[in-house]
């Protein structure tokens, strides 16, 4: 066969849960997943390659391992593989004929044009004829990742195209003449994984071009109550802030200060969304008036504001250890 173009994902993760969202929530996920899926596998493509944690662990439902093989044996043509951290081999024993597993028994895929292999020491039989294309799973830059791969030392031939996973955000880089690329996870699993995913397309100029897979996204939004009077217009000024925001998996941050005496009641904010799912977290603060605290008499927070206030320490210095102070004294995450 030859290869025109190559479809490189990674880090599906199929199964993975995230336990913040309601179990109703995670299985639309689930479906939209398998949807998802049928398109990936729809792609005018050639080859896929899946650089690792195709299953996020053993615990995947036999429902989800069928969809994916489904879709491998619809697609015909081959997909080739190699073992990511999370994977087991014991989950590939259903593998349709065109999935194709690279390791140390099995290290090439040849094609009349392409040829794919696993890392190795030795690549037995290289032929630079052909392009030659290296699938990774792994970090190249993060020495502490237990995952680490010293890229240099596999490189040992000239490869066209270095496949990667393992990080789960879109990468490219050069090693020499080699193009190394991350197509990042397939899916979002939490909101450490905000922003676009997708896969990658390899043409015969064997450069990565990233894909965005259309699917709900984890989105992180600030919201400061500094200027909030009321609970009426925190919800109104909370409403605007989702809005547009229906189909993706929302958390909103409040950050800022109100004063003593206002009263927020923000467990009751996100009941009237209407959107998919939205969390609140509270990281505001009751403001801090020194004035009043230093006319406490036997007061810990008098002596420790006098004691600031006689320091040589600069304006702005004591104002961010007097703030800090209190927090401390009033039992409030510290604002550093």
């Amino acid at each position: 066969m030859i290869v025109k173009t190559i479809l490189h994902m990674a880090d599906l993760h199929l199964g993975a849960k995230n336990l913040k969202l309601p179990s109703d929530k995670q299985k639309v996920l689930a479906q939209e997943h398998i949807q998802a899926l049928a398109e990936v596998f729809s792609q005018p493509c050639d080859i896929v390659l899946v650089c690792g944690d195709l299953f996020h662990s053993n615990f995947v439902s036999s429902k989800l391992k069928k969809a994916f093989w489904q879709q491998v044996e619809n697609f015909a043509k081959p997909v080739l593989y190699v073992k990511g951290n999370h994977d087991e081999r014991a989950m590939l024993s259903d593998a349709p004929a065109n999935f194709h597993i690279l390791d140390e028994s099995n290290k090439v895929f040849r094609t009349e044009n392409v040829d794919f292999w696993c890392a190795s020491q030795n690549y037995k039989d290289f032929d630079k004829s052909k392009k030659n294309v290296l699938l990774l799973h792994g970090s190249v830059s993060n020495k502490a990742d237990n995952d680490y791969l010293e890229i240099e030392k596999l490189l040992t031939e000239k490869f066209d195209y270095v496949a990667l996973g393992h990080e789960h955000s879109f990468w490219q880089g050069q090693s020499g003449q080699t193009t190394l690329a991350y197509s990042g996870a397939l899916f979002a699993n939490g909101f450490d994984e905000c922003g676009q995913k997708g896969y990658i397309i390899v043409n015969e100029d064997f450069k990565p071009h990233f894909q965005p897979l259309a699917q709900r996204n984890f989105k992180i939004l600030d919201f400061s109550i500094s200027d909030i009077c009321d609970m009426q217009q925190l919800k109104e000024e909370l409403k605007k802030l989702v809005s547009g925001q229906k189909q993706n998996i929302i958390r909103v941050v409040l950050r800022g200060y109100y004063q003593e005496g206002q009263e927020f009641d923000f467990d009751k904010l996100g009941s009237d969304y209407q959107g998919f799912y939205i969390e609140l977290v509270d990281k505001t603060k009751i403001k801090i008036d020194l004035e009043k605290y230093k006319n406490e008499v036997l007061s810990f927070k008098a002596e420790f504001i006098k004691l600031v206030e006689e320091s040589e320490l600069s304006e702005e210095d004591k104002n961010k250890i007097l703030r800090i102070g209190i927090e401390a004294l009033q039992g409030d995450d510290l604002s550093i």
